[in-house]
């Protein structure tokens, strides 16, 4: 039997697979119509977009950090779970796994998309049956069940940051201004460290504060926002030097500082803030002398990343109250 160009064709477009040819920037050049067909749409409308819009909001990281990027390592990569994006925000989970088929410029990949319904399905009861059975142990099991359930969470929330900072640049995560982490960079440490301390429970020891510049505005208004600018990069250089090397300072707002201080008990937080609030008061400051004011608080069991900022500003509002150029305990 001879096959012919146009039945090997027609079967590709027929696959109990969905199929798609993307090209060197990982847009759609060819999709079979069986993947249409799930999607529910023309294969004109899947033509010319990025890939990674075909799947889920959760599976686009996933796409990018995991398949693409072993894509472009070793150019194969095998049964990655992800979940296509249906109509009504439904999702199919399907294996993806894709090959570069040419090593030449420009490149073409092939992903094949196998669906995984029922065995996603069987998977999720076997996991309630579990549940089920280990909620019947005794106590002792309970526990042990919870703190491997915790140590998995934390793994997955390491490997979705590790996967965020392969995906967000530089840019992303600093302040264009000063260099320093900005508010956003700054949430995802401070997450992290919570949920090292969720697992550490009483044995993790840390600091958070809050830095704010005296009088700030004026600088602005009597010598221009240059000037300004320029003091709060001056700023940023005194607290990278002063601070250890564990400790992080990140720019969240105007003239206002975070600061992270692990292994950092509140009473040797508040020396070494005191000592920072010292040293930004002894700098030679151009044009006029600069105060900051300082709010800190330790970590507490059951603490949010809001709980510990809500008591580290309500610790500076008290160092403002008091004159300024001080540091409070909140």
């Amino acid at each position: 039997m001879s096959l012919r160009a146009s039945d090997l064709a027609r079967w590709w477009q027929f696959a109990p697979s969905g199929q798609v040819v993307i090209d060197e920037q990982g847009k759609v050049l060819l999709a079979n119509y069986t993947l249409r067909d799930w999607l529910s749409c023309s294969t004109s409308q899947l033509i010319n977009q990025p890939a990674s819009n075909l799947f889920t909001v959760e599976s686009r990281m996933l796409y990018l950090g995991v398949l693409a990027y072993r894509l472009t390592d070793v150019g194969a990569v095998d049964e990655v779970h992800l979940n296509l994006r249906l109509e009504n925000d439904d999702a199919l989970p399907v294996l993806c796994s894709a090959r570069r088929l040419s090593a030449e410029e420009p490149s073409l990949t092939l992903i094949s998309m196998l669906p995984i319904g029922r065995k996603d399905q069987l998977e999720r009861e076997l996991l309630e049956a579990r549940q089920a059975v280990q909620q019947a142990l005794e106590e002792k099991n309970a526990v042990i069940a919870e703190l491997e359930s915790m140590r998995a969470t934390l793994e997955s929330h390491n490997s979705e940051l590790q996967r965020l900072t392969m995906q967000l640049g530089h840019e992303a995560n600093s302040d264009a201004l000063t260099g320093l982490p900005n508010r956003r960079h700054f949430d995802l440490v401070l997450q992290e460290r919570l949920a090292l301390a969720a697992v550490a429970r009483s044995s993790d020891v840390f600091s958070v504060a809050i830095l704010d510049i005296d009088h700030f505005k004026p600088v602005n208004d009597e010598h221009g926002h240059a000037v300004g600018d320029h003091v709060l990069q001056q700023l940023a250089t005194l607290l990278s030097s002063q601070l250890r090397g564990q400790d992080i300072a990140a720019r969240i707002g105007g003239e206002e500082f975070a600061l992270l201080m692990p292994d950092t008990s509140i009473d040797e937080a508040v020396n070494a803030l005191d000592r920072l609030r010292l040293a930004i008061e002894m700098y030679h400051w151009q044009p006029a002398p600069i105060t900051a004011s300082l709010g800190v608080t330790g970590y507490l069991p059951e603490d949010t990343s809001e709980s510990l900022m809500a008591r580290a500003d309500d610790a500076l509002y008290v160092a403002k109250h008091q004159g300024r150029n001080h540091v409070a305990r909140g």
